[in-house]
């Protein structure tokens, strides 16, 4: 009995680690401003690979009932080509933050393709029925 005892609660504490694990490397438990930070920076990646199935959930329900992917890829369509992207400050107020991306590109022109550019971007993102998501306007 002793045996059955010590084996259950060993499997009870391998599940216990398996299930915090997962819930740290999704964020849960994180600040506002690390999950975030986590999430935003996701879309980006997959933006700079121009993975815009990848991107899309990251924006909020109601704009994905309006806009379609297709019609979402189709507006990043022109001669700007992402090289790289990094979130470099988020800011959190209640169910609101602010982050700010440095993104870095090269405009698909004669001429210009041999120089690497970089700007700033500031994003909100919105707390909705417990995920966040980017804000994006129609």
């Amino acid at each position: 009995m002793n045996l059955w005892r010590a084996l259950r609660s060993s499997v009870l504490v391998v599940l216990v680690a398996a299930l915090a694990a997962g819930c740290a490397s999704i964020g849960v438990g994180g600040t506002a401003e690390d999950i975030v930070r986590e999430r935003a920076q996701a879309r980006w990646d997959a933006l700079v690979e121009r993975d815009w199935k990848t991107a899309y959930p990251f924006l909020t329900p109601a704009y994905r009932a309006i806009v379609p992917l297709k019609r979402y890829g189709n507006q990043f369509s022109g001669p700007l080509q992402w090289e790289s992207a990094k979130v470099q400050d988020v800011k959190c107020e209640e169910a609101r933050c602010t982050v700010r991306v440095e993104i870095a590109f090269r405009m698909m022109v004669p001429g210009h393709t041999d120089r690497l550019s970089s700007t700033f971007m500031d994003e909100v993102w919105v707390l909705e029925e417990g995920q966040w998501y980017k804000y994006e306007v129609l």
